[in-house]
């Protein structure tokens, strides 16, 4: 039985969410173009930020702070039907928390716009001008790879203490692959949450970027389930 109440656990994962989007889609907006920073810097900030979220609140919510996380442990049996929806609730609502400080910081540079924002996007809002499919097809297979690993090594007595250092060290790799192809989603709420300040294309492109990763979370509970069922 958890030791934290329901309420409890729904505020760290709101907490936590709140905290990847500010500085993870905050290192991307405000100092993404500094030439030091890059595709590879904010690869580490997202990598940094889920690491140092995992660490603060992974005891007392297990720190799903995406809901292809939060879905992929339901299909895996490893999280419980009732909590689904309260968890999906709260990362939505941090993940608004998280893109609304981070607007109201840009609000402070006289030539901020929203054109971008963070915002993920397919065609011509692709970094790389990819089409809907290829991003659809990589933020699925891609997502279903990093929820695998989350699966994987939180359920390990031998990595489990020690979790979140792969988790945020795979969403590094995660980002590096995908920031020239979406942007980078691989958490319908990140997408959202930047989606609702840029809003016109974003909010179209928006679909893929939570149908897409949900699927790969569905497909990586199945997995894991197969995977981590003894064979006697």
């Amino acid at each position: 039985m958890n030791r934290y109440s329901l309420a409890k656990r729904c505020l760290a994962e709101a907490l936590g969410t709140a905290w990847l989007v500010l500085m993870g889609v905050g290192t991307a907006v405000i100092s993404g173009a500094i030439p030091w920073v890059g595709v590879t810097g904010v690869a580490i900030a997202f990598g940094l930020s889920l690491l140092t979220a995992a660490y603060t609140f992974g005891s007392i919510s297990g720190c799903h702070i995406n809901p292809a996380v939060t879905i992929g442990f339901w299909v895996a049996k490893q999280f419980s039907s009732k909590d689904v929806l309260p968890y999906i609730g709260s990362q939505i609502l941090g993940g608004i928390w998280g893109s609304t400080i981070l607007f109201l910081i840009c609000m402070g540079k006289p030539e901020f716009t929203t054109a971008n924002f963070g915002s993920n996007g397919v065609g011509i809002h692709s970094p790389g001008n990819y089409s809907w499919w290829a991003c659809a097809l990589a933020e699925f297979i891609v997502t279903c790879g990093f929820v695998l690993l989350i699966l994987s090594v939180t359920s390990s007595p031998v990595f489990k203490r020690s979790a979140p250092i792969p988790i945020g060290l795979g969403l590094i790799l995660v980002h590096l692959i995908l920031i020239p192809v979406t942007n980078a989603s691989v958490n319908p709420v990140r997408s959202l949450a930047t989606a609702v300040f840029t809003r016109g294309w974003a909010l179209a492109d928006l679909w893929i970027f939570i149908v897409f990763p949900i699927f790969g979370g569905v497909l990586a509970g199945i997995i894991a389930r197969s995977l981590q069922e003894p064979d006697i």
